[in-house]
Order: C-alpha cells, then structure tokens, then sequence
C-alpha cells in the first residue's frame, strides 16, 4: 500500500508546482514504503531462512529505513559526502546503542 500511494503521488504531482511542504510527502511515503518492504522481508526471512529465534527489533527497522530515507534526502539537496554518511552512521549506532541501553533496563520501585 505504501508503494501504492508514493507512485501515485508522485504520478500526480510535479515537483516544480508544490509548496514547499509538499515537498516532504514523497520522503515520508518512501520511508513508508521501506519500513513495509523490511517487514516483508523480514517475515519472509523467518517463514523460510530462519534457523533460530532471533528477530531483528522494530526499532531497528526504523532505525534503518530512516537513515536510508534521510540519507537519500541530502542526496537530493546535492549535500551529500562521505562525511555526512559517516557522521549519519555514527549517530545512528550511538543513538541505537543509546535507546537499547535505557530500554533494557528495568525501572526501580517505587518504595
């Protein structure tokens, strides 16, 4: 569905007649679109690959398909470089490090 309406969206409208706003639909419907097809392949992968229980995490997922997508938006403003890649893959390990460490901790009672 997310592939649907990014082609249809795209069919419908040039670029040179949005608003500036609408400019960001296309990068969230892609975005839309990647996060599905990791889904998709990642139930494909356990139905028929998948010799163990590990499972790739849902904020993983995000985590990938949004640097994708935002990778993809400084490649359309001309600004991409290897340094911003690398500074975008570094943010994107400490971040995910970070939110896996504070999630994997256990709150504290209340006494």
């Amino acid at each position: 569905m997310a592939w649907g309406a990014l082609l249809a969206f795209m069919a419908a409208f040039q670029p040179t007649k949005l608003p500036v706003i609408g400019l960001i639909v296309p990068f969230v419907l892609l975005f839309g679109a990647f996060y599905s097809l990791w889904n998709l392949l990642n139930l494909l992968r356990t139905r028929y690959f998948a010799r163990q229980n590990w499972q790739p995490s849902r904020r993983l997922g995000l985590a990938v398909c949004l640097t994708v997508v935002f990778l993809l938006v400084l490649q359309s403003l001309g600004q991409l470089t290897l340094r911003d890649v690398l500074t975008v893959l570094a943010i994107l390990l400490l971040g995910y490090a970070y939110v896996a460490r504070n999630l994997s901790r256990t709150p504290r009672e209340n006494r």
